[in-house]
């Protein structure tokens, strides 16, 4: 399994599967964006080609949102699929992360 990940200025895309085997390039690309980040900015990370989220995934991502509060800077996910959406749904947390 694979995950693309695409940087345009605070803009993130991926495509493919967020899994045990990519998520920690992710949460490595996240981690290094907002680091680098101004306080205040937002980083948004389009979900619209992603496959699937395993458990993994959504620790990278949890993980990420954390990092981002303490930074005072918003991560913000974008064109959920419904299947993540789902997902999101059903662990709750849609209620923790910032989603568009």
């Amino acid at each position: 399994m694979s995950l693309a990940i695409t940087v345009h200025g605070s803009n993130v895309r991926l495509a493919g599967t967020v899994d045990v085997q990519t998520a920690p390039a992710l949460r490595a690309e996240l981690t290094e964006l907002i680091n680098a980040a101004i306080q205040g900015t937002e980083l948004r990370v389009d979900l619209g080609a992603v496959s699937l989220v395993d458990s993994s995934g959504l620790s990278a991502l949890v993980g990420a949102h954390r990092l981002a509060e303490a930074k005072d800077t918003r991560l913000l996910l974008t064109d959920l699929p419904r299947h993540v959406a789902r997902m999101l749904n059903i662990t709750g947390l849609d209620e923790l992360l910032y989603l568009a």
